[in-house]
């Protein structure tokens, strides 16, 4: 199962975490998680050509993270444009991606 975790302060996109396999097929075929690494892969490289008020993080376990230290108006955009792709992923392939959202109330 692919996680999605999406961190909100103030109604603000602030952090994201994504972890996990798909496992919807054989290696190599698997276009669950085919679909979700183009759609991070290329966030992760619109992050990056942005000023240093995101972070951004990908290891091989697989472990996706941004981190978004001072919001604009257009890292906000693209991490909507992010999330609404990874939702139109899971609401055809729930069994496979769950994405949870929540308020960082500190």
């Amino acid at each position: 199962m692919i996680t999605v975790d999406i961190t909100t302060k103030d109604g603000v996109y602030r952090h994201l975490k994504a972890s996990g396999h798909a496992y919807s097929g054989e290696p190599g075929f698997d276009l669950v998680c085919a679909g979700v690494s183009s759609v991070l892969t290329g966030a992760l490289n619109g992050f990056d050509t942005l000023d240093d008020t995101v972070e951004v993080s990908l290891t091989s376990e697989p472990l996706v993270e941004i981190n978004i230290k001072n919001e604009n108006t257009l890292n906000q955009k693209l991490f909507e444009f992010l999330l609404i792709q990874l939702k139109t992923i899971e609401f055809s392939n729930s069994e496979y991606i769950t994405i949870n959202e929540k308020e960082d109330v500190r």
